[in-house]
This record gives structure tokens, C-alpha cells and sequence, in this order.
């Protein structure tokens, strides 16, 4: 198997999913010399592309093309509980540009499956995982996007694997549009475990000032505070995900109005429980202490304080008195887009708090034990394998236009993963906030050891093939539009 600071791209022969309408659509269209299962389907490129991507990485490289290939085997062994953490954001496009540029598709999950079951040898368990956004109709999007005809399939060949919704919390918006006041819904079932990183969090070297200006939009001020203050830091992390000997992390690459572009890192905010948990911006101006936006206003500070307002009188269920806080504010944040023409809620490059939430749920992901305890060394085996035959580029994560990428990427490190990925879509990964936040993780809890130079390009394209990412060509590039507010960091 190749070192970690490789990432791998495999191009399928198309860019486009397969025909949902055919048989056995998420079935390959090759019986394969290591195939469990006999059923094939009419054509499916992605399956191919899935494969490919496991063979560049010269995973099992010796029994490739034998019935021997096991190329998940130096990562799952029998008995292994074995996690898929697919991206399942949102149910539907707020862009009305299709779901395919949104969430990792099924079929693409399918071959990783069919890989595991040849690794556990009939030994062990597969959860498919994730905690989508709060307002997302998962039921709905297992529905129409395939994933339970899929499951189906394999509980009819005697696999029975569960689709887990990680999220403890709900909320449901009274508007066809998904706008508005939201109701929230405490789950019965939520399972986790609430984790304090302290003095190892990203946050530790804030002060009360600072931690108490830090917001989640659509949530009180007063929930963030009970959780990150001054020796406190603290996550709600599902126990699917800590329960697992390896977590097959399946990202859905696109652009990202808070962190610039989502890939395997971010999708780990995913195995959180409670949204609540989870710092996304600062409010304020870059000069007032804040990351919200650049410049300071007046007109967005008394929107600031408006959304507080707000967003306390949902958490006590004051709906009627919420939703004509709402219209205020929303009117004042339209106002204040038109006056600033910028981005507000910290949706731009100068954003210095997710990356840090993102770091410090990767730093659990790594070294926090099935009890939820750090400890030095790492304790579960990670892939992650990332679905861009369509990406989604300009406004996302939740509302992306397609791009037509027809790749499936592959790492064993999830920084270099996203380092890769970055670079190809055509930002300035290295200077991103993520990349520091990495780099100065590592004096502590390692997510790297390799220096960004370091990392090598695999791939079937023969132009790309064991380069670097000085030596990569903007002609080879993807060069994806941005959100607007990442705009300066993108070629």
C-alpha cells in the first residue's frame, strides 16, 4: 500500500451517475474475478471508477485481476465494526440544480461495501452513518435517491446493514422554502458521548472575550456557551462512530460557504450529535475580534444582535415571538448585504472558526478510545474515498451548481486528501485556514506528518500521475467558481 501523503485520482470513462431506472443499477457491469455476488447490471462506469481508484492506490496490489484481490484487507479484518460516513446533508438543492452535485451518491457506496464484505470474510458489521443538517428529511433522501433499494438489495443476499441518522436533535421550518423560525425536536434515540478536548482544543488559547462572541446560525448564544468556555471544549459525538474499528469516511467534494470547499475533514462534523456543539463563526468584524465579515457596521452588529435574540426564543420555544424577530432581522441582513456587498455570518475566506471546530472534531475522529478518552496514540484505521463524478461548485454546501468532475478521489490521510483536492479545484489550499489550524494540531494531536510539498498525485491519467502539487499544471485543474465569499482564494 503507498504512503499516506498520496492521493488518488481515478477517472471514470464517464461523468455522469448511472441509470437509476435499469435493474440492479448499482451492481457492477464486469463480473470480476473477486465478486461475491453473481448480479450485474446493464452498464455502470462508477462502480469501474470506484475499483480503479482502490487499484491506483495499490491497495492488495499483488492479487489484483486474482479472485485473491482483497484491497481493504490491510485496513478491516474479521470481526471489524466498520463505519461508512457518507455525506447526506440535505434532501434537496436550494439551488434547484439537482441532488447530484449535493450529497454522496449511492452508487458510489456500493462497490466500498462489496469491498468491506470481501475484507470482514463474513466476520463483523457495516453502519452506514451521518447526522445531516438539522431540517433535512433523511427518510426522504434515502428514498429518492436510491439508497434504500440499494439496502434492499443486499438484505436479499442475507447483509443486513443499518442506515444510522446520527443527529439528537431536529428542526422542522414552517415554509415550503426551509426558511424561517425552526422548531426543534429532541431524539429519543440519540446515542453519544459528550467528549472535553480542553487545553487540546483549537480553541484553548481564546479567552472568555472571544469564546462568548462565537455563534452557530440558528442557535442560542447561551447553548455554544455551556460547551466551549475557558478549560472547557466540549463535542457530542455519536457512538456509532466511536464504537468503530474503521471508519470509511465518503465525502462529496464541493465549494463551501464557510470553509471554502467541503471535503474529508469537514465531513467529519457529521459524526457530531447536537449541532450546538459546534462554533462556525465569530461575530463581529475582523477589526472588532470577529470573523463574521471585514468591515465593520453598525447595521450588521444590531443584526447580530437581532439573530440572538431570535435564535434564545426559539431555544425556549417562543415561535410566535421568534418569527416576527425573524423578519427584522432578516430584513436588516438583506439590507446590510446591499449596502457591504460581502458576505455576512462568516461566509468568506477570512473565517477563523470552523476550521478550528473541523480540526477538533478530527483530532476525536483519531485519538479519542470507544469511552470517549484522548489518548496519544491513534485509536481506529480510516479511508476516505470521495464522490466527484459530480461535484458541486459556486454556492455551497446546500445550495451547489453540478460540475462534471467524473472522478473518485482516494487517501489515507484525510488532510492530504482534502490538501489534494483543494488544489485541484483550483483554490490556494495551502494559505486556507484549515492548513494552519493542521499544522499547529500537530503539536499535540497529529492529523499530518508530511509537509504540503510532500504530496504526490496517483492517478489513470497519465499527465497527472506522480505529481506534486507545485508541478500540477492549471491546465490539468479543475478550477471550480467559488462561493462568493471565497472568491480571492480561488484561480
Amino acid at each position: 500500500m503507498l504512503n499516506s501523503n498520496y492521493v488518488g485520482i481515478a477517472y471514470s470513462t464517464e461523468k455522469k451517475y448511472t441509470d437509476r431506472k435499469k435493474k440492479n443499477w448499482f451492481r457492477p457491469d464486469t463480473q470480476y474475478p473477486e465478486m461475491m455476488f453473481d448480479d450485474c447490471s446493464e452498464h455502470n462506469q462508477v462502480y469501474e471508477a470506484v475499483r480503479e481508484a482502490l487499484h491506483i492506490y495499490q491497495m492488495d496490489n499483488d492479487n489484483y485481476g486474482t479472485d485473491r484481490w482483497n484491497p481493504l484487507g490491510e485496513l478491516i479484518k474479521p470481526g471489524d465494526n466498520v463505519i461508512i460516513k457518507p455525506n447526506l446533508v440535505m434532501d434537496y438543492n436550494q439551488s434547484n440544480e439537482g441532488t447530484e452535485c449535493l450529497f454522496t451518491q449511492p452508487e458510489v457506496v456500493a462497490p466500498i461495501i462489496d469491498y468491506i464484505l470481501i475484507a470482514l470474510k463474513g466476520e463483523g458489521g457495516i453502519i452506514i452513518g451521518d447526522a445531516p443538517m438539522q431540517e433535512c428529511n433523511l427518510e426522504k433522501l434515502l428514498e429518492e435517491s436510491g439508497y434504500n433499494e440499494m439496502m434492499e438489495w443486499y438484505r436479499n443476499v442475507g447483509v443486513e446493514i443499518k442506515i444510522v441518522d446520527f443527529r439528537g436533535l431536529t428542526t422542522q421550518v414552517d415554509s415550503k422554502k426551509r426558511i424561517g423560525v425552526r422548531k426543534q425536536t429532541i431524539s429519543d434515540n440519540q446515542d453519544g458521548t459528550v467528549i472535553d478536548l480542553a487545553d487540546m482544543s483549537q480553541f484553548a488559547k481564546y479567552d472568555k472575550e472571544h469564546l462568548e462572541k462565537m455563534r452557530i446560525t440558528n442557535y442560542s448564544p447561551d447553548r455554544l456557551k455551556e460547551h466551549h468556555c475557558p478549560g472547557r471544549h466540549e463535542y457530542f459525538v455519536s457512538n456509532y462512530i466511536l464504537n468503530a474499528d474503521v471508519v470509511i469516511n465518503m465525502p462529496k467534494p464541493k465549494t463551501h460557504r464557510k470553509a471554502g470547499y467541503t471535503a474529508a475533514m469537514k465531513n467529519m462534523v457529521g459524526m457530531n450529535v447536537r449541532k450546538e456543539y459546534l462554533p462556525h463563526h465569530t461575530i463581529g468584524s475582523v477589526a472588532e475580534g470577529g470573523d463574521e465579515y471585514k468591515k465593520k457596521s453598525l447595521l450588521r452588529n444590531i443584526d447580530d444582535k437581532l439573530y440572538d435574540i431570535k435564535n434564545t426564543l426559539e431555544g425556549k420555544e417562543r415561535y410566535k415571538a421568534a418569527k416576527v424577530v425573524w423578519y427584522i432581522a432578516g430584513g436588516l441582513k438583506l439590507l446590510g448585504n446591499k449596502v457591504h456587498h460581502d458576505e455576512a455570518e462568516g461566509n468568506w475566506y477570512g473565517n477563523k472558526t470552523i476550521s478550528k471546530t473541523i480540526v477538533d472534531l478530527n483530532k476525536i475522529l483519531f485519538y479519542a478510545d470507544k469511552n470517549g478518552h484522548i489518548h496519544d496514540e491513534i485509536q481506529r484505521k480510516t479511508l476516505n474515498i470521495g464522490d466527484m463524478i459530480i461535484s458541486g461548485e459556486k454556492e455551497g454546501p446546500v445550495a451547489p451548481s453540478p460540475k462534471q468532475i467524473g472522478a473518485i478521489i482516494i487517501a489515507l490521510n484525510a488532510y492530504i486528501f482534502d490538501m489534494g483536492v483543494g488544489i485541484m479545484m483550483g483554490a490556494d489550499a495551502t494559505n486556507f485556514p484549515f492548513a494552519e489550524d493542521c499544522k499547529n494540531a500537530n503539536e499535540s494531536l497529529p492529523l499530518c506528518n508530511y509537509q504540503d510539498d510532500e504530496l504526490i498525485y496517483v492517478s489513470n491519467d497519465e499527465k497527472l500521475n506522480n505529481k506534486d502539487i507545485k508541478s500540477v499544471s492549471n491546465e490539468l485543474k479543475w478550477k471550480f467558481v467559488p462561493t462568493k465569499g471565497w472568491t480571492e482564494m480561488f484561480i
